[in-house]
């Protein structure tokens, strides 16, 4: 219970793997390859995988392998509507998942004061910089993911605009902040995302695709890249 919150506390920088696609194969791939966590999909459309991720019971029994034979904590996007979350939360902390992962608006209020399983707060390109600060020095969520840049910049080579904001929000966070690759990420450039205050890198889609070979030669580059700091 609450590994990743652990990990992101006390190791210098980290790396969280989001899978593409919901297969044993590519989480062994990701542990393997150096990712300190990794997370799965449910009853979402993915925007940068452009993959849409079915219900818990079509997936359940792979979940419960991923689980059970995963060195690094499993976490799960539970989906896009908070009554629906709210009917399952009890069974994905019963599986065993270290961390629901939720944009806000998706987040149903019973979620926040449960201290079972670790709530992993996601935010947009809506969400005003008042409102991020506040959330990022409050108790609604335990990580912070600031998914911050527009769908229309999805897959753009990541700016120092971009570093600018990112730095804002941690400097502002009192929880651990990651950086999902929503813009395209390189491992070259963990250095200037540790400098900016982040605590994690979120590798996912725009960086390799739902190609396995290529998913597991980018985990490998940043885990090399993460280790040198």
């Amino acid at each position: 219970m609450h590994k990743l919150l652990n990990t992101l506390k006390t190791k210098k920088f980290s790396l969280i793997a989001s899978l593409p696609e919901n297969t044993y194969q590519m989480a062994r791939l990701a542990w393997e390859a150096g990712a300190d966590a990794i997370k799965v999909h449910i009853n979402v459309f993915h925007r940068a995988s452009q993959n849409t991720f079915g219900t818990l019971g079509e997936i359940k029994e792979t979940f419960e392998k991923i689980i059970t034979d995963s060195p690094v904590p499993v976490g799960v996007v539970a989906g896009e509507d908070p009554q629906l979350v709210e009917g399952i939360i009890d069974e994905i902390v019963a599986m065993g998942f270290d961390f629901v992962s939720l944009y806000g608006h998706f987040m149903p209020a019973s979620l926040i004061m449960r201290r079972d399983i670790t709530a992993f707060f996601a935010i947009n390109s809506d969400y005003s910089y008042e409102e991020i600060r506040h959330i990022s020095q409050s108790f609604f969520g335990d990580i912070l993911e600031l998914s911050v840049i527009a769908p229309e910049k999805y897959g753009e080579r990541l700016t120092a605009r971009d570093l600018v904001k990112y730095n804002y929000i941690a400097t502002c966070a009192h929880i651990p902040t990651v950086v999902p690759t929503q813009k395209l990420i390189y491992p070259s450039d963990v250095q200037v995302l540790y400098r900016t205050g982040v605590n994690a890198v979120m590798v996912g889609a725009v960086c390799y695709g739902k190609d396995p070979e290529k998913m597991e030669r980018v985990i490998k580059g940043f885990r090399r890249e993460i280790d040198k700091l």
